[in-house]
């Protein structure tokens, strides 16, 4: 087999989903976001419930969460400038290879009975920093492997997966956990972890030639972020990231609060509230993958932003539980459209020399979600958790109304770039 050649491996490939899927590497790059996305979830869910059952505590257990997905906003922007220096193929094996090692420590740690809370917290902060660079990393090899011309199809069934995993995981965290515990649940991931790093090294990937220049991190990270201060259609873009992560998932947060004083519904159809929005997620990504082409890239992207923002508001307001359900399979889907377009639209509109980057920078700008867990858990401290979702629905259709206002680039055309280093600040003419 042929290795997979970066940016520009086009040949007469079919367009659509199964053509995608016929391809080896593809179906690797794919597995191994599937794989750990499923531990990510199982991971979050196991920890969850063994820090409350130790501790007692809703706000050690949200911090557990926090540590999770906190290096998203500190490490990005660093992670996208290193993935361009470095072999991304590489960084790819060595963060599954991470995952699974500090995985099976922990799970050792539980065996012997020396696990503690720190040590807890420590893992899920380190398998958080390894998250961080699936979309400067691997994402991006996806984009680089199978070309412009595919990238929606490719982007929407990698979210259609990710989807497919946040019904899974939690539901098979949640049965590890109860049949062998966090020891149990951690080898499991652990098993996981290593097959994924496994396959990522199978991968035949060479990237795109560039420019070889001096190794200069911040240097490389303040040209990428000049590139985006020229670019509004992209600082629009980001702007939409930031809204859909501060305003619209912080939701699920409230949803067992919601569950009780609105609808006053057992744990179990607690769950199913959000199982139905990942259920929709999936449906919309699948959809999504036989008619995303670039230049539908920018109308799904915001049509699914504002869908899952009036999905939040409707959720907030009504009292039929029937309803809800309806009502959060709608958001499913307007998260499919948001979810896969924000990679798709970032990767097709950035020069390739600077991609990694600026993929870096939107991690950054996705890690603004435990920002907006904060926000709307401080509201329903004081209003209920209905009336705060009220609130946080307004103000994420009021941000997103106006920065399709002010951003008019957001309503046209995306335009392909194929810029090269001449195109970046300070190079060439």
């Amino acid at each position: 087999m042929s290795t997979v050649a970066g940016d520009g491996d086009r040949g007469n490939r079919g367009r659509g989903p199964l053509s995608l899927i016929a391809e080896a590497e593809f179906r690797k790059l794919w597995s191994v976001g599937v794989l750990q996305g499923a531990m990510r979830w199982l991971e979050l869910l196991a920890i969850g419930v063994w820090t409350y059952a130790l501790t007692e505590s809703p706000v050690l257990v949200a911090l557990m969460t926090v540590l999770r997905q906190a290096p998203m906003a500190l490490f990005g922007s660093v992670t996208g400038a290193l993935a361009e220096r470095l072999d991304r193929k590489a960084i790819l094996v060595v963060c599954q290879a991470t995952m699974a090692l500090t995985t099976t420590v922990l799970a050792l740690l539980v065996a012997t009975g020396g696990i503690e809370l720190w040590h807890v917290g420590l893992g899920a902060f380190v398998n958080g920093f390894c998250w961080s660079t699936d979309l400067p990393v691997r994402r991006t090899i996806l984009g680089e492997s199978v070309g412009v011309d595919r990238l929606g199809p490719a982007m929407s069934m990698d979210s259609a997966s990710n989807n497919a995993t946040r019904m899974i995981g939690p539901l098979a965290g949640g049965a590890l956990y109860a049949a062998v515990g966090l020891g149990g649940a951690y080898a499991v991931a652990a098993v996981f972890y290593g097959v994924s790093a496994l396959v990522a090294a199978s991968i035949r990937f060479t990237p795109a030639a560039s420019e070889p220049r001096r190794f200069a991190l911040i240097a490389d990270i303040r040209e990428g972020l000049a590139y985006l201060r020229r670019s509004r259609a992209l600082l629009g873009h980001l702007g939409v990231t930031v809204v859909v992560n501060l305003f619209g998932f912080p939701y699920a947060a409230m949803a067992p609060v919601v569950g009780r004083e609105t609808f006053a519904v057992d744990p179990v159809r607690i769950g199913l509230l959000l199982t139905v929005e990942g259920f929709g997620a999936f449906a919309g990504a699948v959809a999504i993958a036989f008619l995303a082409t670039p230049r539908r890239f920018r109308l799904i992207y915001l049509s699914g932003s504002a869908l899952f923002m009036v999905a939040v508001l409707a959720f907030s307001v009504t009292t039929s539980y029937g309803v809800a359900l309806v009502v959060l399979t709608a958001g499913g889907v307007g998260i499919a459209g948001f979810a896969s377009m924000q990679s798709a639209i970032m990767f097709s509109e950035s020069p390739p020399a600077i991609r990694s980057r600026l993929m870096g920078v939107l991690s950054v700008c996705i890690g603004a979600g435990p920002i907006g867990v904060l926000h709307v858990g401080w509201l329903a401290d004081r209003i209920g958790g209905s009336l705060a979702l009220t609130v946080i629905g307004v103000e994420g259709l009021v941000a997103l109304a106006a920065l399709v206002v002010a951003v008019p680039e957001l309503r046209g055309r995306p335009k392909v770039s194929v810029a090269g280093a001449s195109d970046l600040p300070g190079r060439g003419g």
